[in-house]
Protein backbone atom coordinates (compact mmCIF):
# COMPACT_ATOMS: atom_id res chain seq x y z
CA UNK A 1 0.00 0.00 0.00
CA UNK A 2 1.53 3.35 -0.40
CA UNK A 3 -0.26 6.87 -0.02
CA UNK A 4 0.44 8.35 -3.49
CA UNK A 5 -1.66 9.84 -6.46
CA UNK A 6 -2.70 7.02 -9.18
CA UNK A 7 -2.43 9.38 -11.85
CA UNK A 8 1.68 10.07 -11.08
CA UNK A 9 4.41 7.48 -12.89
CA UNK A 10 6.63 8.31 -10.45
CA UNK A 11 4.40 6.96 -7.49
CA UNK A 12 3.22 4.08 -9.42
CA UNK A 13 6.74 2.86 -10.11
CA UNK A 14 7.81 3.77 -6.47
CA UNK A 15 4.84 1.56 -5.24
CA UNK A 16 5.84 -1.52 -7.52
CA UNK A 17 9.58 -1.17 -7.35
CA UNK A 18 10.34 -3.05 -10.67
CA UNK A 19 7.14 -5.75 -10.91
CA UNK A 20 5.02 -6.30 -13.33
CA UNK A 21 0.98 -6.13 -13.17
CA UNK A 22 -0.70 -9.97 -14.27
CA UNK A 23 -4.71 -8.56 -13.12
CA UNK A 24 -6.13 -4.67 -12.86
CA UNK A 25 -9.17 -4.45 -10.29
CA UNK A 26 -10.16 -0.57 -9.48
CA UNK A 27 -13.02 1.61 -8.61
CA UNK A 28 -12.48 5.35 -9.27
CA UNK A 29 -14.37 8.21 -8.09
CA UNK A 30 -17.08 8.05 -10.96
CA UNK A 31 -17.57 11.92 -10.72
CA UNK A 32 -21.00 12.09 -9.70
CA UNK A 33 -20.40 13.51 -6.15
CA UNK A 34 -21.33 10.79 -3.50
CA UNK A 35 -22.17 12.48 -0.28
CA UNK A 36 -21.80 10.95 3.58
CA UNK A 37 -25.24 10.50 5.12
CA UNK A 38 -23.49 9.85 8.40
CA UNK A 39 -24.58 12.07 11.47
CA UNK A 40 -20.98 13.47 12.00
CA UNK A 41 -21.28 14.51 8.20
CA UNK A 42 -24.59 16.08 8.48
CA UNK A 43 -23.47 17.81 11.55
CA UNK A 44 -20.39 19.04 10.12
CA UNK A 45 -22.15 20.21 7.17
CA UNK A 46 -20.25 18.04 4.40
CA UNK A 47 -22.97 17.92 2.19
CA UNK A 48 -25.48 19.83 -0.12
CA UNK A 49 -27.67 19.52 3.23
CA UNK A 50 -28.77 22.92 4.77
CA UNK A 51 -27.67 24.64 1.11
CA UNK A 52 -31.54 25.32 -0.14
CA UNK A 53 -30.77 21.92 -1.86
CA UNK A 54 -32.98 18.49 -2.10
CA UNK A 55 -30.67 15.82 -1.06
CA UNK A 56 -31.16 12.00 0.60
CA UNK A 57 -29.65 13.85 3.62
CA UNK A 58 -33.03 15.93 4.20
CA UNK A 59 -35.09 13.10 4.46
CA UNK A 60 -32.62 10.85 6.79
CA UNK A 61 -33.07 14.58 9.14
CA UNK A 62 -36.87 14.82 8.23
CA UNK A 63 -37.69 11.57 9.63
CA UNK A 64 -35.00 11.55 12.35
CA UNK A 65 -33.58 14.69 14.23
CA UNK A 66 -30.79 13.25 15.82
CA UNK A 67 -29.31 12.44 12.49
CA UNK A 68 -28.26 16.53 12.56
CA UNK A 69 -26.33 14.99 15.56
CA UNK A 70 -22.57 13.74 15.78
CA UNK A 71 -21.58 10.87 16.95
CA UNK A 72 -18.21 10.43 17.64
CA UNK A 73 -15.91 13.20 18.45
CA UNK A 74 -13.42 12.91 15.53
CA UNK A 75 -14.59 12.35 11.63
CA UNK A 76 -13.90 9.43 10.24
CA UNK A 77 -12.72 8.76 6.88
CA UNK A 78 -16.21 8.04 5.62
CA UNK A 79 -17.85 10.72 6.97
CA UNK A 80 -15.72 13.38 4.24
CA UNK A 81 -16.40 13.64 0.73
CA UNK A 82 -14.23 11.68 -1.50
CA UNK A 83 -11.59 12.83 -3.42
CA UNK A 84 -11.51 13.73 -7.13
CA UNK A 85 -15.45 12.68 -7.38
CA UNK A 86 -17.34 16.06 -8.37
CA UNK A 87 -14.45 17.75 -10.82
CA UNK A 88 -14.63 19.34 -14.68
CA UNK A 89 -15.96 17.20 -17.17
CA UNK A 90 -12.47 18.34 -18.69
CA UNK A 91 -10.24 17.55 -15.56
CA UNK A 92 -11.99 14.35 -15.39
CA UNK A 93 -11.62 13.24 -18.92
CA UNK A 94 -7.69 14.00 -18.28
CA UNK A 95 -7.62 12.06 -14.37
CA UNK A 96 -9.00 8.75 -16.53
CA UNK A 97 -6.50 9.49 -19.31
CA UNK A 98 -4.08 9.26 -16.98
CA UNK A 99 -5.38 6.86 -14.26
CA UNK A 100 -5.89 3.94 -17.53
CA UNK A 101 -2.18 4.56 -18.64
CA UNK A 102 -0.55 4.42 -15.48
CA UNK A 103 -2.55 1.13 -15.05
CA UNK A 104 -1.78 0.10 -18.99
CA UNK A 105 2.18 0.82 -18.27
CA UNK A 106 2.18 -1.72 -16.03
CA UNK A 107 -0.16 -4.21 -16.51
CA UNK A 108 1.46 -7.29 -18.96
CA UNK A 109 0.10 -7.45 -22.32
CA UNK A 110 -2.95 -9.88 -22.08
CA UNK A 111 -3.50 -9.14 -18.77
CA UNK A 112 -7.37 -8.52 -17.88
CA UNK A 113 -8.70 -5.32 -16.20
CA UNK A 114 -12.10 -4.80 -13.84
CA UNK A 115 -13.04 -1.47 -13.68
CA UNK A 116 -15.55 0.16 -12.11
CA UNK A 117 -18.02 2.45 -12.59
CA UNK A 118 -21.92 3.94 -13.31
CA UNK A 119 -23.98 3.94 -16.23
CA UNK A 120 -23.47 7.74 -16.63
CA UNK A 121 -19.23 6.36 -17.55
CA UNK A 122 -20.54 4.16 -20.24
CA UNK A 123 -19.86 7.49 -22.15
CA UNK A 124 -16.40 8.55 -20.82
CA UNK A 125 -14.48 5.73 -20.31
CA UNK A 126 -14.30 3.75 -23.49
CA UNK A 127 -12.39 6.42 -25.06
CA UNK A 128 -9.88 6.29 -22.71
CA UNK A 129 -9.21 2.84 -22.23
CA UNK A 130 -8.99 2.78 -26.09
CA UNK A 131 -6.39 5.42 -26.12
CA UNK A 132 -4.65 3.53 -23.69
CA UNK A 133 -4.55 0.12 -25.09
CA UNK A 134 -6.95 -1.52 -23.31
CA UNK A 135 -9.51 -3.26 -25.16
CA UNK A 136 -13.13 -3.18 -23.34
CA UNK A 137 -15.00 -6.68 -24.03
CA UNK A 138 -17.43 -6.38 -22.29
CA UNK A 139 -19.90 -4.83 -19.20
CA UNK A 140 -20.36 -6.65 -16.21
CA UNK A 141 -23.53 -5.66 -14.17
CA UNK A 142 -23.77 -6.00 -10.18
CA UNK A 143 -26.62 -6.41 -8.80
CA UNK A 144 -26.37 -4.85 -5.38
CA UNK A 145 -29.66 -6.93 -4.25
CA UNK A 146 -31.14 -3.89 -1.97
CA UNK A 147 -31.40 -0.21 -3.77
CA UNK A 148 -30.04 2.91 -2.85
CA UNK A 149 -31.35 6.70 -3.22
CA UNK A 150 -30.18 8.87 -5.83
CA UNK A 151 -30.98 11.84 -7.35
CA UNK A 152 -32.88 10.85 -10.35
CA UNK A 153 -36.01 9.53 -10.91
CA UNK A 154 -35.58 5.62 -9.84
CA UNK A 155 -33.24 4.20 -7.09
CA UNK A 156 -30.34 2.75 -8.02
CA UNK A 157 -29.78 -1.02 -7.88
CA UNK A 158 -26.79 -1.78 -10.14
CA UNK A 159 -23.41 -0.55 -11.17
CA UNK A 160 -21.14 -1.63 -14.00
CA UNK A 161 -17.89 -3.12 -14.75
CA UNK A 162 -15.59 -2.45 -17.74
CA UNK A 163 -13.89 -6.07 -18.49
CA UNK A 164 -11.09 -6.39 -20.94
CA UNK A 165 -7.29 -6.79 -21.06
CA UNK A 166 -4.53 -4.96 -22.48
CA UNK A 167 -3.76 -5.64 -26.10
CA UNK A 168 -0.99 -6.93 -27.24
CA UNK A 169 -1.06 -10.88 -26.34
CA UNK A 170 -4.66 -13.45 -26.00
CA UNK A 171 -6.07 -13.24 -22.28
CA UNK A 172 -6.37 -16.01 -20.00
CA UNK A 173 -10.10 -16.81 -18.72
CA UNK A 174 -9.80 -19.25 -15.25
CA UNK A 175 -13.89 -19.22 -14.82
CA UNK A 176 -15.88 -21.74 -15.18
CA UNK A 177 -17.57 -21.95 -18.64
CA UNK A 178 -21.09 -21.30 -16.89
CA UNK A 179 -20.12 -17.35 -15.46
CA UNK A 180 -22.58 -14.59 -16.44
CA UNK A 181 -22.33 -10.53 -16.70
CA UNK A 182 -24.73 -10.59 -13.80
CA UNK A 183 -23.47 -10.60 -10.61
CA UNK A 184 -26.05 -11.02 -7.68
CA UNK A 185 -24.24 -10.06 -4.63
CA UNK A 186 -25.61 -7.92 -1.64
CA UNK A 187 -23.98 -4.67 -0.64
CA UNK A 188 -22.27 -4.03 2.35
CA UNK A 189 -24.58 -2.95 4.87
CA UNK A 190 -24.16 0.93 4.88
CA UNK A 191 -23.72 0.81 8.86
CA UNK A 192 -20.89 -1.41 8.87
CA UNK A 193 -19.12 0.25 5.53
CA UNK A 194 -16.08 1.78 5.93
CA UNK A 195 -15.76 3.69 3.15
CA UNK A 196 -18.53 5.60 1.23
CA UNK A 197 -18.68 3.75 -1.85
CA UNK A 198 -17.37 0.20 -0.65
CA UNK A 199 -17.32 -2.83 -2.49
CA UNK A 200 -18.35 -6.08 -0.92
CA UNK A 201 -14.95 -8.73 -1.18
CA UNK A 202 -16.71 -10.98 -3.19
CA UNK A 203 -16.47 -8.73 -6.13
CA UNK A 204 -13.02 -8.84 -6.01
CA UNK A 205 -12.42 -12.47 -5.07
CA UNK A 206 -14.53 -13.35 -8.85
CA UNK A 207 -12.46 -11.14 -10.90
CA UNK A 208 -9.29 -12.32 -9.17
CA UNK A 209 -10.22 -15.48 -9.62
CA UNK A 210 -11.13 -15.46 -13.18
CA UNK A 211 -8.40 -14.01 -14.20
CA UNK A 212 -5.27 -14.35 -12.44
CA UNK A 213 -3.45 -17.13 -10.79
CA UNK A 214 -2.46 -17.80 -7.11
CA UNK A 215 1.09 -16.22 -6.37
CA UNK A 216 0.22 -13.69 -9.12
CA UNK A 217 0.30 -9.38 -9.05
CA UNK A 218 -2.77 -7.90 -8.83
CA UNK A 219 -3.14 -3.76 -8.97
CA UNK A 220 -5.36 -1.60 -7.30
CA UNK A 221 -4.90 2.14 -7.79
CA UNK A 222 -8.36 3.33 -5.53
CA UNK A 223 -7.15 1.36 -2.21
CA UNK A 224 -10.46 2.58 -0.70
CA UNK A 225 -11.43 0.17 1.84
CA UNK A 226 -9.65 -2.09 0.98
CA UNK A 227 -11.49 -4.55 -0.24
CA UNK A 228 -9.08 -6.21 -3.42
CA UNK A 229 -6.47 -6.06 -0.67
CA UNK A 230 -8.60 -9.10 1.45
CA UNK A 231 -9.73 -10.54 -1.46
CA UNK A 232 -5.76 -11.25 -2.41
CA UNK A 233 -5.20 -12.41 1.14
CA UNK A 234 -8.38 -14.51 0.49
CA UNK A 235 -7.08 -16.19 -2.55
CA UNK A 236 -3.28 -16.04 -2.33
CA UNK A 237 -2.46 -12.83 -4.45
CA UNK A 238 -0.03 -10.09 -4.34
CA UNK A 239 -1.88 -6.63 -4.04
CA UNK A 240 -0.15 -3.21 -4.90
CA UNK A 241 -2.46 -0.78 -3.62
CA UNK A 242 -2.43 3.47 -4.21
CA UNK A 243 -4.86 5.55 -2.07
CA UNK A 244 -4.46 9.04 -2.30
CA UNK A 245 -6.15 9.96 1.35
CA UNK A 246 -4.17 9.40 4.24
CA UNK A 247 -7.40 8.61 6.29
CA UNK A 248 -8.53 5.84 3.95
CA UNK A 249 -4.36 4.30 4.47
CA UNK A 250 -5.72 4.16 7.59
CA UNK A 251 -8.49 2.60 7.21
CA UNK A 252 -7.04 -0.06 5.19
CA UNK A 253 -4.00 -0.81 7.73
CA UNK A 254 -6.45 -1.68 10.48
CA UNK A 255 -8.75 -3.98 8.43
CA UNK A 256 -5.68 -5.58 6.82
CA UNK A 257 -4.14 -6.03 10.14
CA UNK A 258 -7.65 -7.27 11.91
CA UNK A 259 -8.22 -9.43 9.10
CA UNK A 260 -4.83 -11.49 9.54
CA UNK A 261 -3.95 -10.78 12.89
CA UNK A 262 -0.65 -8.97 12.05
CA UNK A 263 1.32 -5.70 11.95
CA UNK A 264 1.93 -3.60 9.67
CA UNK A 265 4.92 -1.38 8.84
CA UNK A 266 5.43 2.22 6.91
CA UNK A 267 8.52 2.10 5.34
CA UNK A 268 9.90 5.54 4.85
CA UNK A 269 13.17 5.04 3.08
CA UNK A 270 15.13 2.95 5.32
CA UNK A 271 13.03 3.69 8.40
CA UNK A 272 10.41 1.05 9.52
CA UNK A 273 7.67 2.35 11.91
CA UNK A 274 4.03 1.55 13.12
CA UNK A 275 1.80 2.02 9.63
CA UNK A 276 -1.07 3.77 11.08
CA UNK A 277 0.04 7.63 11.06
CA UNK A 278 -2.20 9.56 8.89
CA UNK A 279 0.13 12.76 8.66
CA UNK A 280 2.41 11.08 6.39
CA UNK A 281 2.13 9.51 3.02
CA UNK A 282 4.62 7.20 2.65
CA UNK A 283 4.82 3.32 1.16
CA UNK A 284 3.25 0.39 3.85
CA UNK A 285 4.34 -3.20 3.77
CA UNK A 286 1.47 -5.57 4.62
Amino acid sequence: LMGGDSSSETDLYTLLDGKTIDLVNMDPPYNVKVEPRSNNAIAAGLSSFGKGLQHHQSFDVARDKTKAQKTTPKLRAKDRPLENDFVSKEDFDEMLLAWFNNASRVLRPGGSFYIWGGYANLGNYPGPLKAAGLYFSQGIVWDKQHPVLTRKDFMGAFEICFYGWKEGAGHKFYGPNNATDLWHVKKVNPQSMIHLTEKPVELAVRAIQYSSKPGKNVLDLFGGSGSTLIGCEQTGRNAFLMEIDPPYCDVIVQRWEQFTGKKAERIVGTEKTSAVDTEVQEAVTV
